[in-house]
């Protein structure tokens, strides 16, 4: 008998479930039922299946279900997913919930666990996708990012290894008394009990550490899939099933030592596999860690916190220096500095003040500033960056689909040939033992791992590998087609230059350095910063918003700032077309310093040119051009930069201090 309602099988009863009987009463007190209409196409039952509330038709019974219309309500949901071990595990779960109902793509990415389906919300509730996976053996969950995922899997990982490597060690020791059984005879109490003892050991590691490949195996084997697990499973249980055989029999010689090796191998490459993945996961986890979880909002005249998604379009919030701004918006109040380097690569922080935009997981450095919201949480441009990212990581290339299919059809090609193998030995000596140990190795050693496992491992660690470096890739398509690229335009910052804003050079009497930085500590100035920490302390520092600064140590005033201050400082100078130490400076922000009413010298401040980009410039094959047309609306330093790319030699940028 199946649901009146949903119409799974629900046994004598006329509903599967209370939640079934419960909306088909309000159904009929609604008038729905009697009305004649399908009511599967109410409004009422869809609520019910967005809520949980009913069961759906999700593995059973589909032909008898009105078709999913096209225009219905679609969701995206991304899920983590615990006990992959190859890419046939992510292509069973793809092909899985490919043929439940109510879904309509699903993409699995091994190389992150990461599984990302759209839905109709109408036709299936999440639950239901999870217990598909479920059903299948593996345990899926909401993902919640790098920093919300347990570490549970992992450590059970490195327990299982690492008991299989202990056991395998033993009976390896003890085996080598049934190994000088070849050459010389041994007592009795060892031939009885010998191989009971290394059967013991065996049995441990092959249904423990081996449980997962078992379980994965047999469900596969439900499925009617065949994939990696079942390989191993084969070669592991044949052998171990083999030798208990054996050492039931009475035999001495017996196999378990070829049972626990295959076993702590496979652990084995399974645990490196998984310290590879890790560690192309934590290019994620660290841009994760550069969005702000918490707002500073003043309600009342008092600062309270909130969470990030709490923040709507128009909310104001405050932002202290040292705090990353948590998201996107105008500042309405206060004048500050912030780095955005976590998103353009520029070293130098850029001033800030009412009217101006700023962005989420930037670094404000100066002083308050009060923010109203534009954009928050998963809309902000850092949460975009991310979500780039992680695209990348989880696109499958064409090379990786290929990869799959091949992969998928070798797996009936080795058990065929197994079999060949076996038949062979047998016809030719006639030795089970030695007939079956010949079609262990064939299934043992050609089992597809490297094939399945190296590609998208491959491509996960160079995502990675360019992360850690500042690249970020949006598309791993282009690691597959970089070959045939015939020309490359650097960018600045970041790329030629290391990223950091730091003193470039000195010009004039440097012999004060440590009182001019205890004057400039007094500020919030990224200047400050660069010159460093002074065991000197500055007393009646005046700060000239947009112009420098001025301060008294050991009883001398010094001031630090633009031309234009320099030149109210000190009057002598302020008529004079150019200091004559200007020439001498390099490109970048420019600070003039002095003392006793007269200018002493000046610094240049910037980012520094990489020691290996000239000779990366040098490296590049072909023709180099100055880029006119790429660089033709940079100011005229960048431009320089761009042309000295065909010199040889590289420049920096010029810009005042404000």
């Amino acid at each position: 008998m199946t649901c009146t309602l949903c119409g799974l099988d629900s046994g004598q009863a006329a509903f599967c479930c209370a939640g079934c009987q419960n909306v088909y009463a309000i159904l009929l007190e609604s008038g729905v039922v009697a009305s004649g209409e399908n009511f599967r196409e109410s409004e009422i039952y869809r609520q019910s299946l967005r809520l949980g509330l009913i069961s759906n038709r999700a593995e059973t019974g589909e032909a008898a279900l009105p078709a999913i219309p096209d225009n219905a309500e679609t969701r995206e949901a991304v899920f983590h997913v615990s006990g992959m071990w190859c890419m046939s595990c992510g292509w069973l779960i793809e092909h899985a919930l490919a043929r439940t109902r109510g879904v309509r793509s699903a993409e699995v990415s091994f190389a992150n666990d990461r599984l990302k389906v759209r839905y109709a919300l109408q036709y299936l509730p999440p639950g239901r996708i999870l217990e598909r996976v479920a059903s299948l053996g593996y345990h899926a969950s909401e993902d919640a990012g790098p920093a919300g995922r347990s570490d549970a899997e992992p450590k059970d990982l490195l327990l299982r290894t690492g008991v299989a490597a202990f056991l395998s060690m033993n009976v390896m020791m003890f085996s080598l008394v049934v190994d000088a059984s070849y050459f010389e005879k041994i007592t009795g109490s060892s031939a009885r009990y010998i191989p009971f003892l290394l059967m013991g050991l065996a049995t441990v590691s092959v249904f423990y550490c081996a449980a997962p490949i078992l379980r994965i195996a047999w469900a596969g084997a439900r499925a009617r899939v065949l994939r990696m697990e079942t390989l191993l499973a084969l070669g592991i249980l044949a052998a171990y099933g083999y030798s208990v055989a054996l050492a039931l029999g009475g035999s001495l010689h017996v196999y378990f030592d070829t049972a626990c090796a295959v076993v702590t191998l496979v652990l084995t490459g399974k645990l490196i596999e998984r310290g590879a993945k890790e560690r192309a996961a934590r290019v994620i986890g660290l841009l994760y860690s550069l969005m702000p979880s918490k707002a500073r909002v003043v309600v009342e005249g008092r600062e309270r916190f909130v969470s990030v998604e709490a923040l709507k379009p128009g909310v104001v919030f405050r932002v202290k220096p040292g705090e990353r701004i948590a998201a996107d918006g105008v500042v309405v109040e206060g004048r500050s500095h912030a780095d955005e380097s976590v998103l353009t690569g520029e070293s130098s922080p850029r001033a800030k003040e009412a009217g101006d935009t700023v962005v989420c997981g930037s670094v404000n450095t100066g002083g308050v500033l009060e923010v109203r919201t534009t954009r928050a949480g998963a809309s902000s441009t850092l949460a975009h960056v991310v979500r780039r990212v992680e695209q990348a990581a989880a696109h499958r290339t064409a090379t990786e689909r290929a990869v799959d299919r091949v992969a998928r059809l070798f797996i009936p090609s080795v058990l065929a040939l197994a079999i060949l193998t076996f038949a062979g030995w047998m016809g030719r000596t006639g030795r089970p033992a030695d007939a079956l140990l010949h079609a262990i190795a064939v299934v043992v050693i050609a089992c597809r791992c490297a094939l399945g496992i190296a590609t998208p491992l491959a491509l996960t660690a160079a995502v990675a590998a360019a992360g850690r470096r500042g690249i970020l890739v949006a598309d791993t398509l282009v690691l597959e087609t970089i070959r045939a690229v015939d020309t490359v335009v650097l960018d600045k910052t970041g790329t030629v230059t290391m990223g950091e804003f730091t003193l470039l050079a000195t010009v004039g009497d440097n012999s004060r350095m440590a009182e001019l930085a205890a004057v400039e500590a007094c500020s919030e100035h990224p200047v400050g910063r660069a010159l460093g920490n002074s065991a000197l302390h500055a007393t009646d520092v005046s700060i000239h918003q947009g112009m420098g600064i001025s301060g008294t140590v050991n009883g001398t005033q010094y001031f630090l700032g633009k031309r234009a201050f320099a030149g109210q400082c000190a009057p002598a100078a302020r008529d004079l077309p150019a200091f004559d130490f200007e020439p001498s400076l390099p490109p970048g922000t420019h600070v003039y310093f002095g003392w006793e009413n007269a200018v002493r010298g000046a610094m240049a401040f910037g980012d520094r040119i990489r020691p290996d980009a000239a000779s990366l410039c040098a490296a590049l094959p072909g023709p180099r051009h100055p880029h006119a047309a790429a660089l033709g609306r940079l100011p005229r330093h960048h431009r320089a930069h761009g042309q000295s790319h065909r010199r040889g030699s590289l420049g920096g940028p010029s810009h005042a201090r404000s």
